[in-house]
């Protein structure tokens, strides 16, 4: 007799407004036992509304899409699947939009392009150029700051069990590692950090491509770690150490660190590209 299971709970999702979302393959989750029948799948918030504007869920159990503006909130979806025999499961799971991070429709933003205008329009006259103090005064936004982040963005894995100081430094050549990037032993820790602060073509790839080295290098090593750093470059660390334990059937122990929903959908994803199964 056909069964539809729920394997294991969906776990939270997290986007950004204007982000690519997905995709979220709910026969990860979902399964039919005892027969070779089709599953087909709906999804929608809890209170019968459709999913939120900018995604949708195929019959075939994918939630993908690019939220739109102005959707930011937290959601509960309900999964229903129905197989070809009618019978029925469901599912519900949280899903979170965050605000979108750009300042795309900001005063700020605003500002910028009057005070372009204003630039340009006194180079076309010969005019003095326009007072700069409202642009120097303003406040800082949270945008700006994660963009510094990014641009000088580093990463230290620690052993956890070597309690001595870090050491002289030697730099380290690891494969796959970005040529951006320098990669230094301390001994009781290795660091990953841009060689030129101020490089136009260093990539936020560069960075997720040093941290990969670095949990190959520490995989190695059989080093039981804590994580610091910027939180994209962590993140990339924490998924390859996930795909070595699931490929070595040895994980790494990782301590103080608390993955989250994006994490876990990054390691599904990376997972069914390599054509591994994932373990958690």
């Amino acid at each position: 007799m056909a069964t539809l299971t729920l394997k294991k709970s969906i776990p939270a999702q997290i986007v950004n407004e204007g982000a690519t979302y997905g995709p979220l393959n709910l026969k990860e989750f979902i399964e039919l036992s005892g027969s070779e029948g089709k599953i087909n799948f709906q999804a929608e918030l809890s209170d019968g509304q459709p999913l939120p504007k900018g995604l949708i869920c195929t019959t075939d159990g994918i939630i993908n899409g690019i939220a739109s503006a102005n959707t930011h909130g937290v959601y509960k979806v309900s999964i229903t699947a129905i197989t070809d025999e009618q019978d029925e499961l469901t599912a519900e799971f949280d899903f979170t939009i965050n605000p979108r991070m750009t300042m795309g429709e900001s005063d700020e933003n605003e500002l910028f392009k009057k005070l372009k205008l204003e630039i340009w329009e006194a180079l076309g006259k010969d005019l003095p150029p326009p007072e700069m103090k409202n642009i120097l005064n303003r406040p800082i936004t949270a945008t700006e700051i994660y963009y510094l982040l990014q641009r000088f963005a580093t990463i230290t894995i620690w052993d956890v069990y070597n309690l001595d100081y870090p050491g002289e430094k030697s730099a380290l050549q690891l494969e796959g590692m970005s040529k951006h990037y320098q990669i230094y032993d301390r001994g009781c820790c290795i660091v990953g950090c841009p060689k030129d602060l101020f490089s136009h073509e260093r990539t936020l790839e560069d960075a997720l491509q040093t941290a990969k080295a670095m949990a190959r290098e520490v995989y190695k090593r059989g080093w039981v770690i804590e994580l610091a750093g910027f939180d994209k470059m962590l993140r990339a660390a924490w998924v390859e150490l996930q795909i070595l334990g699931d490929k070595h059937g040895k994980p790494l122990e990782i301590l103080h660190y608390a993955p989250s929903a994006e994490d876990f959908l990054v390691y599904q994803s990376e997972s069914k590209t390599q054509g591994i199964s994932p373990s958690i």
